[in-house]
């Protein structure tokens, strides 16, 4: 696909329930300061860390729009002393959370989130967000919207799969669908937002034909 994917969020919302007014500000604060200096994705990580007093594996890609979170927190081990403690996140998701302070024993063990959003989307072949929401009503399983968005011939982008089905790491969902025969292919787009007011390069995939 030549051109570029714009989302331009008009309503976003990723909140914990119950979530501290302390954190509710961190936060604000954090996300004001990616959006004034347009932070790439290793910086945001950075200010996050360095200014919220812990952060969630789930936070990580829905309010940071990170889709390689591990590998990123990983490249930031030399600079930052980064501490873990693992979470069990919305009942039954195993995760963990990411602070810079060394005592995590206030840190809560569980987590749940409330996520609402209203987002545009256009790109060069004038296929906005109407399909996917409407796979994301009729199918609840995040791995089987994304099965019948690929089936219905649509292209899904790492922040495709984040905002209308769920999928954290969309890479790994599509190996495994790989492996059940699925013949998928991949290739690159930009693809810019309107949360963090960035432009970056991200793969997108797509059902080979037959």
């Amino acid at each position: 696909m030549s051109g570029r994917i714009d989302y331009q969020i008009e309503k976003y919302s990723f909140t914990a329930v119950d979530e501290k007014p302390r954190l509710a500000r961190q936060w604000a604060d954090v996300m004001d300061e990616c959006r004034q200096t347009q932070a790439g994705a290793q910086e945001r990580l950075r200010i996050a860390l360095l200014n919220v007093d812990y952060v969630t594996s789930l936070e990580l890609p829905f309010r940071l729009l990170l889709v390689r979170a591990p590998q990123l927190i990983d490249s930031l081990r030399d600079e930052l002393q980064i501490s873990r403690k693992p979470a069990v996140i919305s009942g039954s998701r195993w995760g963990c959370t990411y602070s810079l302070k060394s005592d995590l024993s206030t840190i809560p063990d569980a987590f749940s989130y409330r996520f609402s959003n209203r987002i545009r989307r256009l790109d060069p072949t004038n296929v906005t967000a109407a399909p996917y929401q409407q796979i994301a009503k009729e199918v609840k399983a995040p791995r089987e919207r994304l099965k019948l968005a690929l089936e219905k011939g649509l292209q899904v982008t790492a922040l495709d799969a984040l905002f209308w089905f769920g999928i954290q790491r969309l890479a790994a969902d599509v190996a495994r669908l790989r492996k059940k025969g699925m013949r998928i292919s991949t290739a690159e787009t930009d693809a810019f937002d309107s949360l963090t007011g960035t432009t970056r390069r991200v793969p997108y995939y797509q059902l080979e034909p037959r």
